[in-house]
């Protein structure tokens, strides 16, 4: 529950989790061991982090409010095995808290930065081993989405490129304080390791999939044609795709993920 007193900030983006049953389900989906590190983003008033504190061999949290930063500093003082760290979790080498040990992510992500934030923990070496974050109901659609479908892009590609992804359970705004406007939902994200692209290829998968997904409406043979990043020719973007058994005539949101990085693979030393 929120502490006393304390008044959630609209421009944090908090909405505090107050249903123990839920709370309790979201830890449980970490599947958290008693030799793991668990980096906790965005803790708010510890409505996670007292389910992980005695099931964890450390809990490191990162807040960027500093009432509850200093709150929970303070309700955890004399546990060597709990760090708060008052901090942007956007602005943190996450990777470096464990020592290049091996970790596990949880957190109810702030609505406006979620993406920023899924991204920046997939851009740590090395990756944690899984990650349960809280987010807003149409984002996990987003990350959870098929080809073809209207959720399908940049970020259901870019996530699923590097990892294996499930949407495990939706929450109703009723559930928070203050109640939010919107659903949320719990997904399950689970690096792929060893890591199926070189810090390389994922610059030009990246690449690729700004450049689709800025043209979805377009045809791939015309995004590979209008984009100046390419600037291929008809004859040389056709020729390209079906080398690789894709047709030309196919939309952005309509490619598989696996053929996004074959054709990352097949573009890459070919940006102008």
């Amino acid at each position: 529950m929120a502490g006393p007193g304390h008044r959630a900030k609209r421009s944090l983006s908090q909405n505090f989790l107050v249903d123990p049953n839920l709370q309790r389900k979201i830890v449980k989906s970490l599947k958290p061991l008693a030799t793991d590190r668990v980096i906790e983003i965005g803790p708010g008033t510890g409505a996670l982090t007292r389910h992980l504190v005695d099931r964890v061999a450390e809990l490191q949290m990162i807040e960027l409010d500093d009432r509850l930063a200093a709150q929970l500093g303070e309700e955890f003082r004399d546990r060597d095995d709990v760090v708060v760290l008052h901090a942007d979790a956007l602005e943190i080498a996450i990777d470096e808290l464990t020592d290049g040990e091996p970790y596990k992510v949880i957190g109810n992500l702030p609505y406006g930065i979620t993406t920023p934030i899924i991204f920046h923990i997939l851009d740590q070496r090395p990756r944690p081993q899984v990650m349960v974050l809280t987010v807003q109901k149409e984002v996990a659609e987003r990350l959870a989405a098929r080809p073809g479908t209207k959720d399908f892009g940049a970020l259901t590609v870019g996530v699923q490129a590097v990892a294996r992804l499930e949407l495990l359970f939706t929450i109703s705004r009723q559930a928070f304080r203050p109640r939010p406007e919107v659903d949320s939902a719990v997904v399950r994200i689970e690096p792929i390791s060893p890591p199926p692209l070189s810090l390389p290829q994922e610059e030009s998968f990246r690449r690729l999939t700004r450049a689709a997904f800025s043209r979805r409406r377009k045809q791939l043979q015309r995004v590979l044609r209008q984009a100046p990043e390419y600037a291929l020719s008809a004859e040389e973007a056709a020729g390209l795709l079906r080398s690789l058994d894709i047709d030309p005539a196919t939309r952005p949101d309509a490619l598989p993920v696996s053929d996004y990085i074959r054709l990352a693979a097949a573009l890459e030393g070919r940006v102008t």
